[in-house]
């Protein structure tokens, strides 16, 4: 692998990790349009590496306040309260059962069937979801507060989202918005439970990997940096626009490309 098709590729993980697009149905496309060869795995893990980097740095204020709060218990009275907490550690525990279950169960049936009439389809549905946050179908009294049924469901929609087209953090955030949760906090509690997800997928990977799968270092550092770098920008603009309300503006590229894989499918 060059140093430029490197760069290349950790600007499309970084940039599709978190943007609501679906990272696995731009690879899916690539390949099947560009011919861009699958990387190594060793390359494909530094990549997530990357990405992982950036968003526990993003999330650093949150995941300190969690530490914080975990190691004293009862804060005295004289603390002044935190928007995030020891509750926040179980809720991306519960969070994280449903998608480990779920990407365990799916994961060779998903990886098997990838088809463009599949990969549009998904595309379709997260084009209407992503038209549809304005929409609030519940009205919270605490916006800022999850339950632990919504960290569960959210978990479910997260694991559901390993089919491409979905989309991960475009699914989570969707369905938090309309459960009524505030949106910096949808935004960064879909972040939060992407730690996990991340490295567990990468964890369960590793058991394939082999000595021939690593490039030299220039090329591995050049898409972990890259990779990383972009993924953080990723991860502000994500939080931007779905505080300000325009999460809706990305529903016409994932409409493009849902026409697009329908063409493709029908074409051939």
């Amino acid at each position: 692998m060059t140093l430029l098709a490197a760069i290349l590729l950790g600007v499309v993980q970084g940039l599709t990790e978190f943007l609501p697009v679906s990272s696995s149905a731009h690879l899916f496309l690539a390949n099947r349009l560009l011919g861009v060869e699958e990387p190594r795995l060793a390359f494909h893990l530094l990549l997530h590496l990357g990405t992982l980097t950036a968003v526990v740095y993003f999330l650093r204020t949150e995941i300190a306040e969690i530490l914080v709060a975990l190691f004293r218990p009862r804060p005295t009275m004289w603390s002044p309260p935190t928007t995030w907490g020891r509750r926040d550690l179980w809720l991306g525990i519960l969070a994280t059962i449903p998608t480990g279950v779920i990407g365990i169960l799916f994961k060779d049936s998903v990886e098997a069937g990838i088809t463009y009439w599949g990969v549009g389809a998904r595309y379709l549905v997260l084009s209407l979801a992503l038209l549809s946050t304005g929409i609030r179908f519940f009205h919270k009294n605490d916006p800022d507060r999850i339950e632990w049924w919504e960290a569960l469901a959210v978990g479910v929609v997260q694991g559901l989202a390993v089919f491409p087209g979905l989309s991960r953090s475009g699914s989570t955030i969707i369905f938090m918005l309309l459960l009524g949760v505030a949106p910096s906090r949808a935004a960064k509690f879909s972040f939060l439970i992407s730690v996990p997800a991340i490295l567990g997928a990468s964890v369960v990977a590793m058991k394939d990997l082999t000595l021939t799968d690593v490039y030299g270092p220039g090329v591995l550092a050049a898409g972990f940096l890259v990779s990383m770098a972009t993924g953080y920008i990723a991860l502000m603009v994500v939080e931007r626009l779905v505080v300000k309300g325009r999460f809706y503006r990305f529903a016409p590229y994932t409409l493009a490309l849902a026409a697009l894989c329908f063409y493709l499918q029908y074409a051939r």
